[in-house]
């Protein structure tokens, strides 16, 4: 007898008619990353509907350029820049971020394949959106760069993820996992899926993320307001988490990765996330 393939709730979502945005590119640049097994690419988009940096694979650079918009400084590393007042400002009020595939989807397979995986996606940013009351909860946009149809989507969400470097690594991640295509209904069967895919013979970046922080993610987004670029408390003048940190450290270690390893460059933020996660192991 042959076994029926379970299919995502999310995969159904996504062949619906969704909305549409277009936007607007920024320069292409070349500057140094490792190796992604997704081939995923990420770009804040401002506003007004443009690229505020070209697209990065590698996530931290997101962290930089949220950190360089607050404190108004210029960090280079990798190449990679954010020009705070020059390059379009990153809107924090709700999150706009653009996800696209490399190489392009260039039949109607490989662009379904992506279009199940953005879906995937969605579905597990709004799982952990609904059990922490982050509203309004991300939808999914279909994206076009200066008009061409290149299989790029907008991930629109709660400002929230875009307010502070553990959270945009969060939520980043889970767009990311999208790749492997969960096929999950609660927390029960959401925690099955890691299990399937942790315990699998891949062992590429994401899946060596994933053995870290999964027990970690419900409890970074409850304590969400210690990890905040503006902890409980910040005034206007005062500096922002991270504030200090070289570009360096920041730049390797501000995401949910260091936070669950403690080791980010704030030593009362992981004594403070010791207690929290050994708390409910």
């Amino acid at each position: 007898m042959s076994e029926k393939k379970a299919v995502s709730p999310s995969a159904k979502k996504v062949t619906k008619k969704i909305e549409e945005v277009e936007f607007s590119s920024y320069p292409v640049k070349s500057y140094s990353e490792e190796y992604q097994v997704t081939g995923f690419h990420y770009a804040f988009m401002s506003a007004n509907k443009e690229m505020c940096h070209h697209w990065v694979k590698c996530r931290d650079f997101l962290q930089d350029a949220l950190r360089n918009q607050l404190t108004g400084r210029t960090d280079h590393i990798y190449n990679f820049s954010y020009a705070p007042g020059k390059d379009p400002k990153i809107e924090t009020k709700k999150t706009l971020m653009l996800v696209k595939k490399t190489p392009c989807p260039a039949d109607d397979k490989a662009k379904s394949e992506f279009s199940l995986q953005m879906g995937s996606a969605l579905a597990l940013v709004n799982h952990y959106e609904k059990a922490h009351k982050l509203t309004p909860r991300s939808k999914l946009i279909r994206a076009k760069q200066g008009g061409l149809d290149e299989s790029v989507y907008l991930f629109r969400g709660p400002g929230a993820w875009s307010q502070g470097a553990v959270m945009i690594a969060i939520y980043t991640f889970l767009i990311r996992l999208g790749y492997f295509k969960l096929v999950f209904k609660d927390e029960e069967s959401l925690s099955a899926e890691y299990q399937r895919i942790m315990s699998g013979p891949d062992n590429s970046n994401d899946i060596r993320y994933l053995r870290i922080v999964h027990k970690n993610l419900h409890l970074a987004l409850e304590h969400r307001a210690k990890h905040m670029f503006k902890p409980k408390g910040w005034k206007k003048g005062n500096k922002v988490l991270f504030h200090d940190s070289t570009i360096g450290n920041f730049h390797h270690c501000s995401g949910i990765v260091s936070l669950s390893k403690f080791n980010t460059p704030v030593e009362e933020l992981n004594s403070e996330f010791r207690k929290i996660f050994s708390a409910k192991k």
